[in-house]
């Protein structure tokens, strides 16, 4: 009977042990999923404000395109040596380029370039189409300035004796240059306007000369001025080759003007004017002249004494060889 008594108790607190531990499961479970649940909720709800941020984030942001490697001024820039880059919406400029305009026209670097340098059309210029009317012209009578050289940018102008100096070509591109002898591309109205300059430049006494620009692919074009002579100026109205008329500046043209300022000068003072000219020139060539004497002596010393330099260092080792 006792055993049977004990035998219940231990059963009943099993089950009454069983049923706590239960019970403890059931709240802790439930503890456990509600926490669950709000940590839950809380990644949710962070992941929902991180998704509307990044959002907000590409709604703000533009793509731009940027360099993969230096480029030098003047050097060609291709699609393949471009990167998408992604740009906050108030950092991008209006006119930031992209990719496709490449593929189509060929660009060149106003200046050097940095690798990653994001671009827009500041940063570049195009390559002109060549129009029907442009030829190849090589000049020997322009003034040439000492430091010219390919690929600078030039204003080709005539000065009379009076004083007055006009514009006659506008931002040339030099594309080569040989002692006093420069090459460049001109249309048919240009080459009409130097045949008028010739004119001038040997009946009027006129010079003319090319100046640089500090930096050609920046700086602004300046305007024709030079005024053609009559006959020239009737020839260019009327020829169907030219295909550009309006750079030429006409209506701005006043050749009477000029004709007029020339007129009130008398031929004294155009002999004056030509042999201080000519004075001028004599005293530079001799002055180059003589920097060019110096320098030429200082390179024959030079080759003298290496050659005299070889000379011992040959005595010496066949003086060596004989012993």
């Amino acid at each position: 009977m006792s055993i049977r008594l004990r035998t219940k108790k231990l059963i009943w607190a099993g089950v009454i042990g069983a049923a706590i531990m239960l019970i403890i499961s059931a709240i802790s479970g439930y503890i456990y999923y509600t926490n669950a649940q709000e940590r839950e909720l809380e990644l949710q709800n962070m992941y929902q404000e991180k998704l509307k941020e990044l959002q907000l984030t590409t709604e703000q942001n533009e793509v731009g395109y940027a360099l993969t490697k230096d480029v030098k001024r003047g050097e060609a820039i291709t699609g393949d040596m471009l990167v998408e880059v992604t740009l906050p919406i108030l950092a991008k400029a209006e006119n930031a380029m992209i990719r496709t305009q490449f593929e189509t026209t060929s660009y060149f670097a106003r200046t050097d370039l940095k690798a990653k340098t994001v671009l827009v059309d500041s940063f570049v210029y195009m390559d002109e189409n060549i129009a029907n009317d442009v030829r190849e012209v090589e000049y020997s009578l322009i003034e040439l300035p000492s430091k010219l050289k390919a690929n600078d940018y030039v204003d080709v102008r005539i000065q009379f004796p009076n004083g007055d100096d006009y514009i006659l070509f506008a931002k040339k591109k030099v594309k080569e240059v040989s002692g006093l002898t420069m090459w460049m591309d001109n249309d048919e109205g240009e080459i009409l306007s130097m045949s008028s300059a010739i004119v001038d430049a040997y009946l009027e006494g006129a010079k003319i000369y090319a100046i640089q620009y500090v930096d050609g692919e920046m700086q602004i074009s300046s305007q024709i001025t030079y005024p053609v002579k009559d006959n020239v100026l009737s020839l260019i109205q009327s020829s169907p080759n030219i295909v550009n008329v309006a750079k030429l500046n006409l209506e701005n043209q006043n050749r009477a003007a000029l004709e007029n300022g020339l007129s009130e000068m008398d031929e004294a003072q155009r002999e004056s004017l030509r042999e201080g000219e000519a004075e001028t020139k004599r005293q530079v060539e001799n002055q180059q002249a003589e920097e060019q004497s110096v320098k030429n002596k200082e390179e024959q010393e030079k080759i003298d004494q290496l050659n005299a330099l070889n000379q011992f260092s040959s005595e010496e080792t066949t003086g060596g060889s004989s012993e």
